[in-house]
């Protein structure tokens, strides 16, 4: 039976989702969501917080102001899907590098009737564009599951490369909040509001160029399309009354927006990507002073910084008895371990490196490290 101090572990959630949220909003009181209030009321839609919202996002990820952002019930994986319906003429291709890129390539792209599909499975290091030619380029900047991650540069050749057709779209719910992106290389950005931003799972934002605009009002005459899943009913309600087509969850977008209001008071997204690069580094100089544990993804060029994998490689040293060591501390935000993502075949952990961890620096990190240290050391000498 493995033990451990508990005064001598962190108080936060490395989980990477839903994450760990502002120190004042863990302490605010629930009416201040305005969860009792209707979505359509104007000092909360196009008066209020959706509109507020809206505005922190474009100020803190620089949207474009001909840019529509709006706000998508269900998370990502709808709005996954409602992009590939909506905005997807003939032809589709991307990458499928961990879960989540593959949950959109594999799983959403290939139901739609009559769509040829175009993927490159990607280990870790993509050695080739996807098909630049075709009417939606699907990428996920940073992979949630493996910590892989695609490099300014291979984000902005493959814009520079599209064709005069082409919509390029970036699922960036791993690090939207947390990592400068090149700036409008993209027609089509989505992100859940739980990594980053530490809201509640199940609402999106989704952010469409001029261009992705007047596909989706063409697609709605070429292809039946579901409801949930027909952008231009949704776009009308953004585009005039900042409003959504179904009733989001006001909870997660106060959330999100008490999130932006402090990252922009703190130095923005570049401080942001800072903080969580900062909590990067530090694990995995960890990580190279032990002799157990080391970055899934070796170069850093292709290492995600705002979810971080690390594969195990002591032989005697498993994933699972690591988070039932920390599961058993009956520490409630603990409980859930570093598990890595169910289809990661590798030993490994997964660690959370969002700003809000430890909006302060390394003082939670030093605290988890040091209790993965004592863990490791005790099922060492449990070998012995």
């Amino acid at each position: 039976m493995i033990q451990l101090d508990p005064h001598k572990l962190p108080s936060v959630t490395f989980a990477c989702g839903p994450a760990q949220g502002l120190a004042s909003v863990r302490q605010s009181e629930l009416f201040k969501t305005l969860f009792e209030r209707s979505h359509r009321a104007a000092d909360i839609s196009y008066n209020g917080l959706y509109k507020e919202t809206e505005d922190h996002l474009r100020d803190l990820l620089q949207i474009p102001q001909d840019y529509t952002v709006m706000f998508f019930p269900g998370g990502a994986t709808p709005a996954m899907d409602a992009v590939l319906w909506s905005l997807t003429d003939k032809n589709v291709s991307g990458l499928n590098m961990g879960a989540f890129s593959r949950l959109w390539c594999q799983q959403l792209a290939t139901r739609i009737p009559g769509i040829n599909t175009h993927f490159l499975d990607v280990d870790f290091i993509p050695q080739t564009l996807p098909d630049t030619t075709a009417d939606l380029v699907i990428l996920t900047p940073n992979e949630t599951s493996t910590g892989v991650q695609l490099p300014d540069d291979y984000l902005q050749e493959v814009w520079q490369k599209r064709s005069k057709n082409t919509l390029v779209a970036w699922d960036t719910t791993s690090c939207a909040g947390g990592r400068v992106l090149p700036p409008q290389a993209y027609d089509i950005q989505l992100f859940g509001l739980q990594k980053c931003f530490a809201a509640g799972g199940g609402t999106c934002a989704l952010i469409l160029s001029p261009k992705a605009v007047q596909r989706a009002q063409d697609m709605v005459q070429k292809r039946s399309i579901p409801f949930f899943l027909d952008l231009t009913k949704a776009l009308e309600f953004a585009q005039q009354k900042h409003q959504t087509l179904n009733t989001p969850s006001t909870i997660n977008i106060w959330m999100a927006n008490e999130a932006a209001r402090w990252m922009l008071a703190n130095g923005g997204l570049k401080e942001m990507e800072n903080l969580c690069k900062t909590h990067a580094n530090y694990l995995v100089h960890w990580a190279q002073q032990t002799d157990w544990i080391t970055p899934l993804v070796a170069e850093e060029k292709y290492r995600s910084f705002t979810t971080l994998t690390m594969k195990i490689t002591h032989p005697q040293i498993q994933d699972k008895q690591i988070n039932e060591a920390l599961a058993a501390t009956g520490i409630l935000h603990l409980q859930d371990g570093l598990k890595k993502y169910r289809t990661v075949s590798q030993n490994s952990l997964r660690i959370a490196c969002f700003p809000f961890v430890d909006e302060k620096g390394i003082e939670e990190y030093k605290k988890l490290t040091a209790a993965l240290d004592e863990i490791a050391q005790q099922l060492k000498n449990q070998i012995h």
